[in-house]
């Protein structure tokens, strides 16, 4: 028996003995992606007779039955190549696997929210059990970016602003996903390599102004976390650019600072079409030369078609304009993974677990955790949590009837409506390239009587399609109710009106006057605002959706202030994929719940908040800005920047007319009881390879059940370099019944606060920390201090990332 045919032999032998048998052409085929699409996936898979690396789907299908089908098909026809090298299927899993019937969980933004990595940790290991069982083997997800300006589209796909919440997020979702034995799991994607989350003007694709020290301890560390600590499998690189040199091309960054200073050993693959891009840059004069540089900077698998790494790159190589060994590198990585899966073994869907996987009420159910866990509650005057007894509720806004404005992008419904939308002519904005080469999979949109849907008036967003609607509800609608169905059945005695009101764009103020008048009928108004999460011009934030102005789109301002200056006790619930930047809303409303895209169980979490079932807990994972001028405002800024300037002693800085102040902290969200902190320790001295251990006790001191979430902040008192004014750390997120109390201890590592000194290298110094406990990054309860005993040079990968903390 060859080699590579027994499991009894390691992966990497394995894939060298492969490698020698493979022609070019089948070492190229490796390194290729296509897209299974239609009914069929024989019409755009047949040609791969040399095999393929990868397989994405884009197909219309209705059940998780027809997916594992459609992906069994896949097998067998790839399996036809000469030496039987199974492919890898890939598909988005962000918040649940992008196919039907799939457990939807809240967005990712929401996610950073709950502050709780075993909530994620948990979703996760639902979500390989859907991957798998189908078929499935490898997410292109999660997204580990931090995200510095809510201009950005994609904010709501992040974990948030800061890298220490990222890193237990990202380092929770890989270790649920890949699980134990990859054999049993699929490859998490880490994505996007690297600093994509911070750009110019706030624009998808944009240049990232960040330096290299910043772009390692900052925009790197929760990639470092997850290659370190959860052994990630594979990275997606960025389509941004880095000092003038674009990601896709960087040797710096893709291998010298990814793999040479990183350690990372898996598989990199490129984020869909970004090859092309060298071309649009005027940094590549064909695709043959894109190709080229991609390979030699680094990049294994081109995704999601093959244009670069096809016959023009096996020419280049017979040129000698590449070198074979390259290739053969990719080659190897590609091989090892899949052999590591065990796809050699069994390359089909383990559909023995399918029935379990997908109807499992369980997963329901966590979904439902995630979704409580999510809602942060930004202002209370008392007017919550309501009675259920009340005789009338107006509930107004476009989102409370809408069962697409529950979930976000990267999610089945967002793909239904980009699908049936005919996005592909706008391909979430990803320009001509995208557009073309996704015609050349699926064919230009056909003329089959599809009527595209009308503008918002005054806007060029265009309003839900009903066919959209339909098949929507279709799916969902028998176990996903809306904001305004789960209010009714939480409330069966009360008398609901529902109004729109408005749009999420536009300035069509018509139906201002049927929501005035259903809220001047109401004891409580209940007012649903914010955007529509996707992709292409359906959409006001997404993937290509990026913004200047940063509050509530259309006319909902103005609707929020007609609606309030009734004088009824009013709930503002804001859905959207960036936080609220409304500040007459908090100077006026009665209540303020950030709700995020919850997802399939949304409306009933948000029921269960409004009325006192659940008490709130989430906190803000990113600040929020009061205008655009602020921008970039997040915790952890440096001494004498934003916020923090009239801090520093010395700093002439401010605005002639405004705050630096933002409008919600990071960190920041209320509770419907009160919490007490007291009795802190703190390690007196440590070792720069040591533990610190800080402990406190919280006491639940109100009339209600809660959840706290105890925040961790720590500051370098004196370096040599400029350090955050205030560092997060870590936290953690636990229930106290009413009068309870419980001791905590966190435990970290010095090294958690290195930084790369002048000669850029990871250090820890001595000197003296200080620490702060509390219930925000601006609400400190405890403060106390340790001090490092030592300096020393450390290896930057293996550093601390985030405190680990447990009840006592």
């Amino acid at each position: 028996m060859e080699k590579y045919k027994d499991a009894q032999v390691p992966a990497a032998e394995r894939a060298g003995d492969l490698l020698s048998r493979m022609t070019l052409e089948q070492k190229i085929a490796q390194l290729q992606c296509m897209i299974a699409a239609g009914d069929d996936p024989a019409k755009t898979l047949g040609a791969f007779t040399d095999g393929i690396g990868e397989v994405a789907t884009f197909c219309s299908l209705n059940s998780w039955e027809q997916v594992l089908e459609f992906n069994r098909k896949i097998v067998d026809i790839i399996l036809k190549n000469p030496l039987g090298i199974p492919p890898i299927i890939h598909v988005e899993a962000l918040t649940g696997v992008n196919s039907p019937g799939s457990t939807i969980f809240p967005s990712a933004i929401a996610l950073g929210a709950t502050f709780s990595p075993d909530t994620v940790l948990e979703m996760a290991r639902i979500i390989r059990g859907q991957m798998v069982s189908v078929g499935y083997r490898q997410a292109l997800s999660p997204v580990m970016d931090v995200a510095r300006d809510p201009r950005w589209g994609r904010v709501g796909e992040t974990y948030g602003e800061d890298p220490a919440l990222n890193a237990a997020m990202s380092v929770a979702f890989t270790r649920g996903l890949q699980g134990e034995d990859l054999k049993d799991g699929a490859v998490v994607t880490g994505k996007h390599f690297l600093g994509y989350g911070f750009s110019d003007g706030g624009l998808n694709m944009a240049s990232n102004p960040i330096t290299r020290r910043e772009l390692r301890e900052v925009y790197a560390k929760p990639f470092q976390a997850a290659i370190t600590e959860a052994h990630l499998q594979s990275v997606m690189n960025s389509y941004g650019t880095i000092d003038n040199d674009m990601i896709i091309q960087s040797r710096e960054i893709l291998s010298g600072l990814l793999r040479d200073e990183m350690g990372f050993e898996g598989v990199l693959v490129s984020d869909y079409m970004s090859i092309d891009r060298l071309i649009n840059h005027r940094l590549a004069g064909s695709l043959r030369d894109a190709g080229v540089k991609a390979l030699k900077a680094g990049l294994d698998v081109e995704c999601p078609v093959p244009q670069a790494y096809t016959a023009h790159l096996a020419a280049a190589v017979r040129a000698g304009e590449v070198d074979e060994a390259l290739v053969d590198r990719s080659v190897r990585r590609v091989l090892e993974t899949k052999f590591k899966l065990g796809l050699f073994e069994n390359p089909y869907p383990f559909a023995a677990l399918a029935q379990d996987a997908y109807e499992n009420p369980a997963y329901r159910a966590h979904s439902l955790k995630a979704a409580r866990e999510s809602i942060v509650l930004l202002k209370n005057d008392g007017l919550l949590p309501l009675p259920k007894d009340l005789k009338t509720i107006a509930v107004l806004g476009p989102h409370a009837n809408s069962l697409r404005l529950l979930f976000g992008c990267y999610t089945f419904p967002a793909s239904i409506e980009m699908a049936l939308g005919r996005a592909m002519g706008d391909m979430a904005g990803m320009g001509d390239g995208v557009s073309n080469s996704m015609a050349g999979v699926f064919g230009p949109p056909k003329d089959d009587g599809f009527v595209q849907s009308e503008p918002m008036p005054g806007c060029e967003v265009l309003r839900e399609h009903p066919d959209v609607t339909k098949a929507i509800q279709a799916l969902y609608a028998e176990k996903t109710p809306t904001i305004l169905a789960a209010l009714k059945a939480k409330c069966p005695n009360t008398r609901i009106i529902y109004a729109e009101g408005c749009e999420v764009a536009g300035k069509d103020r018509s139906k201002f006057a049927e929501a005035l008048e259903a809220a001047r009928q109401a004891d409580v108004v209940i007012m649903t605002l914010g955007g529509k999460y996707g992709w292409g011009l359906n959409c006001t934030v997404g993937e290509g959706i990026d913004c200047d102005d940063i509050g509530l789109g259309g006319v909902q301002e103005d609707f929020a202030r007609e609606i309030t200056a009734l004088g009824k006790p009013t709930v503002l619930v804001h859905m959207d994929a960036r936080p609220l930047s409304f500040p007459w809303a908090q100077e006026h409303i009665n209540a303020i719940l950030e709700n995020w895209y919850p997802g399939i169980t949304g409306g009933e979490a948000l029921a269960d908040v409004l009325f006192g079932d659940y008490n709130p807990a989430g906190r803000m994972p990113i600040t929020a800005p009061r205008n655009p001028g602020q921008i970039p405002v997040y915790q952890g800024q440096k001494p004498g920047n934003s916020y923090y300037a009239r801090k520093t002693r010395g700093v002439l800085s401010r605005y002639a007319e405004g705050v630096t102040e933002p409008l919600y902290y990071f960190g920041e969200g209320q509770s419907y009881t009160q919490f007490d902190y007291r009795d802190l320790t703190v390690s007196e001295k440590v070792t720069t390879g040591g533990l610190v251990e800080i402990t406190c006790t919280v006491q639940n001191t109100g009339k209600r059940d809660g959840e706290e979430v105890v925040q961790l902040y720590v500051s370098d008192e004196q370096a040599s370099m400029l350090r955050p004014y205030k560092e997060f750390a870590g936290a953690k997120r636990f229930a106290l019944k009413a009068g309870e109390s419980r001791r905590l201890r966190f435990t970290l590592r010095p090294s958690q606060f290195a930084f790369l000194n002048q000669d850029m290298k990871w250090v820890v110094e001595e000197g003296d920390m200080t620490v702060y406990i509390g219930a925000s990054s601006a609400d400190i309860r405890l403060t106390g201090v340790f001090h490092i005993e030592n300096s020393a040079e450390i290896e930057g990968s293996r550093r601390g990332f985030y405190a680990r903390a447990e009840l006592l």
